[in-house]
């Protein structure tokens, strides 16, 4: 049975998103529903090719894993909105007001006053310092909402 969906949002839903969900996998009790989409995404576009060497490296095969823009359908059935950057929340809060209650940046949510930069075009390196930081603020949110921060 699911508990609570969980909705990660980047910009093109090819880099650090979809590198969320599958990290967020890895830490997340059963019952959890884990997606991402990216508010400029182009509908099918593949992770990119360094985002899904790291989820690889993690055991996490992003292959058939495909990019999908944001719709409001998809905030509507997500009980929690999380986003890499606040420019990208207070863009959601500018055209979805109705669900500002359920939107958050992940720095935010995990009780850590961090960003997650966008690796685009960046090295290998500068994915994985990036999937680090994820991993660091999901491993942090999960013992803060289990209460053992």
């Amino acid at each position: 049975m699911i508990s609570m969906k969980i909705l990660f949002v980047c910009t093109g839903n090819t880099c650090r998103s979809p590198m969320a969900e599958g990290l967020a996998r890895l830490y997340f009790p059963e019952g959890y529903e884990l997606f991402s989409a990216g508010i400029q995404a182009l509908d099918g576009d593949p992770v990119s090719p360094y985002a899904g060497e790291i989820l690889q490296e993690k055991g996490i095969d992003a292959r058939r894993y495909r990019a999908v823009r944001l719709q409001k359908d998809t905030l509507a059935t997500a009980d929690l909105i999380l986003t890499m950057t606040k420019a990208q929340k207070k863009v959601l809060f500018g055209i979805y007001p109705e669900y500002q209650d359920k939107i958050m940046q992940l720095g935010e949510w995990a009780g850590l006053d961090k960003e997650i930069s966008d690796p685009w075009l960046g090295s290998l390196e500068t994915y994985r310092f990036c999937a680090e930081e994820i991993e660091e603020m999901i491993k942090a949110g999960v013992r803060r909402y289990r209460g053992n921060s």
